[in-house]
């Protein structure tokens, strides 16, 4: 009998316990977040700006923005518990956004907006409860309006806009017309959509009995209705005008250009896309001497030396599943880095204008395909460049002609054949979004893009001719609060250097593996200043002792940007120095939109010190075969741009 009275106390003490530890689990599972769920990613258009609308299960607890560049694209990370899912692209039928990418970590999702285009528009991006906008201004590319899309939709947010309508509300009647009520939408807000086969509730006036009526038959669109829907025409008109600042005080250039790009929607997952472009200068020539100039396949025409046509880029893109293939002439970016190249050596580069000119102007597009594969986080690139053409240096006797090289060195009848296997261009590059880090690993088996001045010993001429060498490189960029580490590198192996040999008399050639890298930083000061810092290095390893040139060269860089009086005026500064001969190039310049389509920049480009230097080489005096320039390049200059969309 003495034991029923322990055991019932247990037994009570055991209820009260099990009790206790169910009541504080509930409370913890009431008291903590619940996940973050994505229900609908939604897109819209109005003139230049685009708007994507992020709208979630609920409010996050913050978020985070911030731009990345080669290629250019908008990182959003959304924080909050979330619950693990697989990686997704959401493809978009849109002349900006190419795609929306969303992946889970820990405590964030990401979303990736891939834009077209290498240059990022004004951005902005704020929260409104369980809604993130990203609202994308592009002044220098006009746009139609374009239908709204929605990119993805759960089955929870359609389950949840089905859940949240009045009990009362009557099953419509397919005989019955509908109408429904919606309050007016703010212009930066997206309504919801209005689930299918629901109406809104209203009074019903009394005995009144609704008539049947046939269905009217929707207006099927017309040819030239579908063909506008599927096309996109853009583009702008400019004129480049700039004059020295030093002896002869005359006009350097007085280029006119136009460029057009077309962008046609074969299907729905596949889209044709061509761009043209022509130069008219009556100051200077713009073209001469070019070996490569009429071969096939048919890339530019000329009529004499002020007129310049060229197909720049013709490309079909096929998206299928989780493949990105792009086939056709093209611009292939790889790298990050500001004012000077280091990764991004794919496509050769025109100098003409030494490297003043935006690298999307002085890139030469290629013949070729990529392929994209997209796993996770994980995506895979393969390329395959059937087609060659050297760098474009400047004419003998220009005002960018290099210094410091012969120009016969630079130029070469020996050159790779266009559309032979084994002469092709290969290479890879894998690249993961890891945290809040994005890496790359890249390969690359290429020609020269300059030739290789072999000298004959026994006549003493050039016999400059192409040769291959190997490119192992990578990149990552780390993104903390506001600031963003990055950096990228390449070791070529097999790289060829000229040599003095001075017993003999002569120069030689020697192999020798060449690492190439640079370290920035981005800083983004406020909502108004963006600034870059930057530290290049060039190293030859185990260089002769008579090399030509610098066996460790290094420079640094200086980068500032900003935008005033609501998104109209944006100067920005670029200062390039290099270390071991103090020389400096400094290009400031302020350009205001007038409107979305018409913008004018003015700014200037100095050139100073010491004429062994990559940049002072333009600072010192020189003569010429046919007529002076005194080398002083230092110029002030001025650009007018109208844009159009048709």
């Amino acid at each position: 009998m003495s034991s029923s009275p322990t055991r019932l106390k247990t037994w009570l003490f055991s209820l009260i316990a099990i009790l206790w530890i169910g009541a504080g689990v509930s409370f913890a599972q009431s008291a903590s977040p619940s996940a973050l769920r994505l229900h609908k990613v939604h897109l819209t258009a109005d003139g230049s700006q685009r708007q994507v609308v992020l709208q979630f299960s609920h409010a996050p607890s913050a978020i985070h923005a911030f731009p990345l560049s080669t290629p250019t694209r908008l990182v959003i990370d959304v924080i909050g518990p979330v619950l693990p899912l697989p990686s997704a692209a959401y493809p978009a039928k849109d002349t900006l956004l190419r795609r929306v990418r969303v992946g889970a970590h820990p405590q964030h999702l990401r979303f990736v907006l891939d834009l077209k285009g290498e240059k990022l528009p004004a951005f902005s991006v704020e929260q409104q409860g369980s809604r993130v906008s990203a609202v994308l201004q592009t002044p220098d590319r006009p746009v139609p309006e374009l239908r709204a899309q929605i990119l993805f939709e759960s089955p929870e947010a359609s389950s949840f806009a089905q859940s949240t309508l009045p009990p009362s509300t009557p099953a419509p009647d397919p005989s019955t017309p509908q109408a429904s009520a919606a309050p007016p939408t703010p212009k930066t807000e997206v309504a919801p959509a209005t689930p299918r086969g629901t109406v809104a509730s209203r009074p019903s006036p009394a005995r009144v009995t609704p008539v049947a009526r046939r269905p009217e038959r929707e207006p099927q669109p017309g040819l030239f209705e579908t063909l506008r829907d599927r096309l996109d025409v853009t583009g702008y008109v400019k004129n480049e005008t700039a004059l020295r600042l030093h002896s002869p005080h005359q006009l350097s250039k007085s280029q006119n250009w136009l460029q057009a790009e077309i962008e046609f929607e074969l299907t729905d997952w596949a889209e044709l896309t061509i761009l043209g472009r022509s130069m008219f200068d009556p100051v200077n020539h713009l073209e001469t001497n070019i070996e490569d100039f009429h071969t096939s396949p048919i890339d530019r025409l000329e009529a004499g030396d002020s007129f310049q046509a060229e197909l720049r880029e013709l490309y079909l893109d096929v998206l299928y599943e989780d493949f990105d293939i792009r086939l056709g002439r093209q611009q292939i970016v790889w790298g990050e880095s500001i004012g000077l190249r280091i990764l991004d050596v794919i496509n050769p580069q025109d100098f003409r204008e030494f490297i003043l000119n935006d690298f999307i102007d002085a890139r030469i597009p290629l013949w070729g395909l990529r392929v994209d594969y997209t796993l996770s986080d994980w995506t895979f690139e393969g390329l395959w460049l059937p087609d060659f053409e050297a760098n474009r240096p400047a004419d003998q006797g220009s005002e960018f002609q290099f210094r410091n090289v012969p120009a016969q060195a630079l130029r070469s009848a020996n050159q790779p054949e266009d559309w032979r296997l084994s002469d092709s261009e290969v290479g890879f590059r894998i690249t993961r979004f890891l945290r809040n880090m994005d890496l790359s690993v890249n390969y690359l088996y290429s020609w020269s893009d300059f030739p290789v001045p072999f000298l004959d010993p026994n006549t003493f001429r050039f016999e400059p001719r192409h040769e291959r060498f190997h490119l192992i490189g990578g990149s990552f960029n780390y993104a903390f609060d506001v600031f963003v580490i990055r950096g990228e590198g390449g070791l070529r192996l097999g790289e060829h250097f000229v040599s003095a040999d001075l017993p003999k008399s002569y120069y030689s050639i020697r192999q020798r593996e060449f690492l190439s890298y640079v370290l920035g930083l981005d800083w983004t000061v406020n909502d108004n200043l963006m600034a870059n810092v930057q530290f290049f290095q060039n190293v030859i390893f185990n260089a002769p002792g008579a090399l030509v040139g610098e066996s460790v060269d290094n420079a640094v860089s200086l980068f500032l940007m900003s935008d005033f009086i609501n998104e109209t005026l944006y100067p920005q500064l670029l200062v390039l120095y290099g270390i071991n001969f103090g020389d400096l190039l400094i290009r400031p310049q302020v350009r205001y939109n007038f409107s979305d389509y018409v913008s004018a920049t003015i700014g200037a480009d100095f050139f100073i010190g010491s004429r062994s230097g990559l940049f002072g080489q333009f600072a010192a005096p020189v003569r010429t075969h046919d007529r002076y320039w005194t080398g002083r390049n230092s110029r002030l200059f001025l650009e007018v741009k109208r844009s159009f969309a048709l």
